[in-house]
C-alpha cells in the first residue's frame, strides 16, 4: 500500500509502516503543503493527516484507490469526514497519547484560574509584591474537598475525573451523552444534568469534541447559574460554550473566571469581544493558544500509533478508531494500552 503522510514521521512510525509493507511517502516541508498533497495523494491508499484541511477537493485527488484516513490528532472536524464517508472512505482518528496531554493541560488551567497564578505572576514582576503585599486575590480555593464537575467523560473527561480523585476532590459531577456505570463506580461519580453540574460545581471543566448536538450546548443561562467564585476550564472545542456568552457573563459576574484552551475562530482575533472584555479583566481570564495535547511525547506516540493503527487496517482491514461509517471497526487491539501506558 502507498501511504502518505501529512507532517514528518518519527522513524519507529516509518519502521512499523514499512514492515507491514507500505511505501512511505512524507510531506518534505509546510511550503506547498496542500499542493505536494494532492499530488501524493493520486494512487495512494492511505493518508496520515496532519493539521492541513482535508477538505473534498484533497479527497478526491486520492480516488477511487485512497480507501483510510487517520488523522494523527483526537479532532476530525479538519478533515471533511461527511464527504469522506460518502465517497467509502475510511476516517479514524488517534486521541489516546493525546488525551493524557490534554486532560493534565486542563487541571493546569484549572488550578491556575483558581489560584490566580497568571495575575499573580503579573504582580511579581511588576514590582507590586513589594509595595502591596499579597494581591487581593491570592486566597485560591483548592481542588481537594471541592466539587468538580467535567462535561464530557470520554478518554479526556475520563483521565480529569481520574486526577482529581487522587487530589482529593470531593464529589465529582459528569454530563456525558452517554452514562459511564463503570466509572461511576471506580471513580464514585455522580450523572448530573447540565443544569445541576453547572449549579453545583466549584470547578468545571468542558472536555467534548465537536460533534452534532455540542456545539452550543452549555447556554448564557447554564453560566449564570454557576457558584460565587466557580471557575470554568474549556479544552473540548470552541463554540461548545459561545464566545459571546462567555463575555457576557465576564461582564455581569467579577467572581467567576473562565480557562480556555480552545477558541470558535482560531486564531482568536485579537479584537474580539471576549478578548477585549479580558484585557479590561484579566484576572478573569486565563487563556492559552490551543496547545493542551501538544507536548513531545505526546505527538511522537501518537504518530507511532497513528501507524500501528495502519499497520492493523493493513492486515485486518480493521481501524480501532472510527469516526464514519466506512470504517469496519477491529474487536481486539492486541498489545495497545500496554505500550502506551510504558511509553507515556
Amino acid at each position: 500500500m502507498k501511504v502518505v503522510a501529512a507532517r514528518r514521521l518519527p522513524e519507529e512510525a516509518v519502521r512499523v509502516l514499512e514492515e507491514a509493507g507500505a511505501e512511505v511517502l512524507q510531506l518534505p516541508s509546510r511550503d506547498n503543503s496542500i499542493e505536494w498533497l494532492a499530488e501524493a495523494l493520486r494512487g495512494a491508499d492511505v493518508l496520515l493527516a496532519g493539521f492541513n484541511p482535508v477538505t473534498r477537493d484533497l479527497i478526491d485527488s486520492g480516488l477511487p484507490t485512497l480507501k483510510l484516513i487517520v488523522a494523527m490528532s483526537s479532532g476530525t472536524d479538519h478533515i471533511d469526514v461527511e464527504y469522506a464517508e460518502e465517497a467509502g472512505v475510511c476516517v479514524a482518528n488517534q486521541p489516546e497519547a493525546i488525551a493524557f496531554s490534554v486532560a493534565e493541560h486542563a487541571l493546569m488551567l484549572g488550578l491556575a484560574a483558581m489560584r490566580g497564578l497568571v495575575s499573580s505572576h503579573h504582580w511579581v514582576v511588576e514590582g507590586r509584591w513589594h509595595g502591596k503585599g499579597w494581591p487581593p486575590w491570592a486566597r485560591g480555593g483548592l481542588v481537594r474537598g471541592s466539587t468538580l464537575g467535567v462535561v464530557g467523560l470520554g478518554r479526556i473527561g475520563s483521565l480529569v475525573a481520574f486526577y482529581s480523585r487522587m487530589m482529593g476532590a470531593g464529589r465529582i459531577l459528569y454530563w456525558s451523552r452517554r452514562r459511564k456505570p463503570e466509572l461511576e463506580q471506580v471513580l464514585a461519580l455522580e450523572p448530573a444534568s447540565l443544569e445541576r453540574l453547572f449549579r453545583e460545581s466549584d470547578l468545571i471543566i468542558i472536555a467534548l469534541p465537536k460533534a452534532q448536538g455540542t456545539e452550543g450546548l452549555v447556554t448564557i443561562d447554564h453560566l449564570r447559574s454557576m457558584k460565587r467564585g466557580a471557575v470554568l476550564v474549556n479544552v473540548g472545542r470552541g463554540g461548545i460554550v459561545r464566545e459571546e456568552d462567555l463575555a457576557r457573563i465576564l461582564e455581569e459576574r467579577d467572581d467567576i473566571v473562565v480557562a480556555l484552551d480552545v477558541f470558535e475562530e482560531e486564531p482568536t482575533p485579537p479584537n474580539s469581544r471576549l478578548i477585549e472584555v479580558a484585557r479590561k479583566k484579566p484576572r478573569q481570564l486565563v487563556a492559552t493558544p490551543h496547545h493542551a495535547g501538544a507536548s513531545p511525547l505526546s505527538f511522537k506516540a501518537t504518530a507511532i500509533l497513528a501507524a500501528r493503527q495502519v499497520a492493523f487496517y493493513i492486515e485486518k482491514g480493521e481501524v480501532w478508531n472510527p469516526v464514519n461509517k466506512a470504517c469496519k471497526q477491529a474487536r481486539d487491539i492486541p498489545g495497545l494500552w500496554s505500550w502506551l501506558y510504558n511509553t507515556l
